[in-house]
Protein backbone atom coordinates (compact mmCIF):
# COMPACT_ATOMS: atom_id res chain seq x y z
CA UNK A 1 0.00 0.00 0.00
CA UNK A 2 1.28 3.56 -0.76
CA UNK A 3 0.39 6.58 0.98
CA UNK A 4 -0.08 10.07 -1.59
CA UNK A 5 -0.42 12.93 0.30
CA UNK A 6 -1.78 15.90 -1.82
CA UNK A 7 -0.32 19.14 -1.72
CA UNK A 8 -3.18 20.97 -1.72
CA UNK A 9 -4.85 18.85 1.23
CA UNK A 10 -4.35 18.16 4.93
CA UNK A 11 -5.60 14.73 4.44
CA UNK A 12 -3.65 11.72 3.20
CA UNK A 13 -5.48 9.63 0.46
CA UNK A 14 -4.57 6.05 1.01
CA UNK A 15 -3.58 4.59 -2.64
CA UNK A 16 -5.55 1.25 -3.58
CA UNK A 17 -5.46 0.74 -6.97
CA UNK A 18 -2.55 -1.42 -8.30
CA UNK A 19 -2.06 0.30 -11.81
CA UNK A 20 -1.82 3.76 -9.91
CA UNK A 21 0.67 2.29 -7.38
CA UNK A 22 3.17 1.19 -9.92
CA UNK A 23 2.76 4.07 -12.20
CA UNK A 24 3.75 6.02 -9.00
CA UNK A 25 6.62 3.52 -8.34
CA UNK A 26 7.59 4.14 -11.84
CA UNK A 27 7.67 7.80 -11.64
CA UNK A 28 10.05 7.27 -8.32
CA UNK A 29 12.23 5.02 -9.97
CA UNK A 30 12.77 7.55 -12.97
CA UNK A 31 13.43 10.58 -11.06
CA UNK A 32 16.01 7.95 -8.33
CA UNK A 33 17.86 7.48 -12.20
CA UNK A 34 17.70 10.53 -13.67
CA UNK A 35 19.60 11.74 -9.86
CA UNK A 36 22.12 8.82 -10.37
CA UNK A 37 22.88 9.61 -13.14
CA UNK A 38 23.57 13.03 -12.85
CA UNK A 39 25.92 12.82 -9.91
CA UNK A 40 27.48 9.62 -11.20
CA UNK A 41 28.87 11.25 -14.81
CA UNK A 42 31.68 13.36 -13.73
CA UNK A 43 34.47 12.85 -16.36
CA UNK A 44 34.60 15.71 -19.18
CA UNK A 45 35.23 14.98 -22.70
CA UNK A 46 36.28 17.26 -25.36
CA UNK A 47 34.96 15.28 -28.22
CA UNK A 48 31.62 16.95 -27.73
CA UNK A 49 32.03 20.91 -26.10
CA UNK A 50 28.27 21.36 -25.52
CA UNK A 51 25.96 23.18 -23.03
CA UNK A 52 24.87 20.20 -20.82
CA UNK A 53 22.35 22.12 -18.78
CA UNK A 54 19.33 23.65 -20.37
CA UNK A 55 16.80 25.69 -18.53
CA UNK A 56 14.10 26.52 -21.17
CA UNK A 57 10.19 27.30 -21.86
CA UNK A 58 8.66 24.97 -24.53
CA UNK A 59 5.69 26.18 -26.32
CA UNK A 60 2.84 23.32 -26.57
CA UNK A 61 4.38 19.71 -26.46
CA UNK A 62 3.88 17.20 -23.75
CA UNK A 63 3.53 19.64 -21.42
CA UNK A 64 0.09 21.07 -22.32
CA UNK A 65 0.13 25.05 -23.40
CA UNK A 66 3.93 25.60 -22.39
CA UNK A 67 6.45 24.26 -19.56
CA UNK A 68 9.06 25.55 -17.65
CA UNK A 69 11.63 22.01 -18.29
CA UNK A 70 15.20 21.54 -16.42
CA UNK A 71 17.23 19.31 -19.21
CA UNK A 72 20.43 17.49 -18.76
CA UNK A 73 22.56 15.70 -21.40
CA UNK A 74 25.73 13.50 -20.80
CA UNK A 75 27.75 12.97 -23.81
CA UNK A 76 28.72 9.22 -24.43
CA UNK A 77 30.91 8.34 -27.51
CA UNK A 78 31.86 10.54 -30.84
CA UNK A 79 28.30 11.88 -31.63
CA UNK A 80 25.90 10.05 -29.07
CA UNK A 81 24.81 11.70 -26.15
CA UNK A 82 21.84 10.59 -23.46
CA UNK A 83 19.90 13.34 -21.88
CA UNK A 84 16.97 13.81 -18.93
CA UNK A 85 14.54 16.38 -18.68
CA UNK A 86 11.92 16.88 -16.01
CA UNK A 87 9.69 20.23 -16.57
CA UNK A 88 6.03 21.66 -14.75
CA UNK A 89 3.56 23.19 -16.50
CA UNK A 90 -0.30 23.84 -15.43
CA UNK A 91 -3.51 24.32 -17.30
CA UNK A 92 -5.73 26.36 -14.64
CA UNK A 93 -5.10 27.97 -11.86
CA UNK A 94 -8.47 28.18 -10.40
CA UNK A 95 -10.92 25.45 -10.58
CA UNK A 96 -14.24 25.83 -11.61
CA UNK A 97 -15.92 26.91 -8.03
CA UNK A 98 -12.72 30.33 -8.42
CA UNK A 99 -10.73 28.78 -5.72
CA UNK A 100 -6.88 28.90 -6.39
CA UNK A 101 -6.96 25.07 -7.07
CA UNK A 102 -4.11 24.15 -9.98
CA UNK A 103 -3.90 21.96 -12.10
CA UNK A 104 -0.17 20.58 -11.99
CA UNK A 105 1.66 18.81 -14.92
CA UNK A 106 5.15 17.63 -15.00
CA UNK A 107 6.56 15.92 -17.88
CA UNK A 108 9.46 13.88 -17.61
CA UNK A 109 11.80 12.07 -20.24
CA UNK A 110 14.67 10.53 -21.30
CA UNK A 111 16.31 10.36 -25.36
CA UNK A 112 19.01 9.44 -26.88
CA UNK A 113 20.61 12.29 -29.45
CA UNK A 114 23.06 11.52 -32.18
CA UNK A 115 24.77 14.03 -34.34
CA UNK A 116 27.13 17.26 -33.84
CA UNK A 117 25.54 20.52 -34.26
CA UNK A 118 22.35 19.12 -36.23
CA UNK A 119 21.23 16.20 -33.76
CA UNK A 120 18.27 13.67 -34.42
CA UNK A 121 16.68 12.57 -31.21
CA UNK A 122 14.52 9.87 -30.11
CA UNK A 123 12.91 9.23 -26.48
CA UNK A 124 10.35 8.70 -24.08
CA UNK A 125 8.70 9.90 -20.75
CA UNK A 126 5.72 9.77 -18.89
CA UNK A 127 3.72 13.27 -18.03
CA UNK A 128 2.28 12.56 -14.92
CA UNK A 129 -1.19 15.08 -14.63
CA UNK A 130 -3.05 15.71 -11.39
CA UNK A 131 -6.37 17.99 -12.21
CA UNK A 132 -9.06 19.11 -10.42
CA UNK A 133 -12.48 17.83 -11.48
CA UNK A 134 -16.31 17.84 -10.39
CA UNK A 135 -17.14 14.82 -8.04
CA UNK A 136 -20.29 13.38 -10.24
CA UNK A 137 -21.65 12.73 -6.65
CA UNK A 138 -21.13 15.19 -4.37
CA UNK A 139 -20.37 18.37 -6.99
CA UNK A 140 -17.50 19.02 -5.09
CA UNK A 141 -13.55 19.37 -6.58
CA UNK A 142 -12.09 16.43 -6.93
CA UNK A 143 -8.09 15.63 -7.98
CA UNK A 144 -7.36 13.18 -10.29
CA UNK A 145 -4.06 11.62 -10.79
CA UNK A 146 -3.21 9.97 -13.83
CA UNK A 147 0.39 9.23 -16.09
CA UNK A 148 0.48 9.23 -19.77
CA UNK A 149 3.51 8.03 -21.16
CA UNK A 150 4.69 9.72 -24.84
CA UNK A 151 7.60 9.08 -27.26
CA UNK A 152 9.92 11.38 -28.62
CA UNK A 153 11.02 11.99 -32.43
CA UNK A 154 12.61 15.13 -33.16
CA UNK A 155 15.31 17.14 -34.71
CA UNK A 156 17.66 19.87 -32.92
CA UNK A 157 19.97 22.36 -33.58
CA UNK A 158 22.84 22.86 -30.98
CA UNK A 159 25.75 25.30 -31.64
CA UNK A 160 29.20 24.37 -30.07
CA UNK A 161 30.36 26.26 -26.86
CA UNK A 162 33.31 28.93 -27.62
CA UNK A 163 36.70 27.57 -26.16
Amino acid sequence: MLIYINPFSNTPKLIQNKKTQMQFNHLLLALFLLNFISNGNSQETDSTNVNKNFLHLQAGGVGGYGSLNYERLFPLKNDFSIGGRIGLSTLRINDYTTQFNPDLLIPMSLKLLFGKEHKVLIGAGQLFSNTVNASQLTGQPKRETHFHTHLLIGYRYQKKMAK
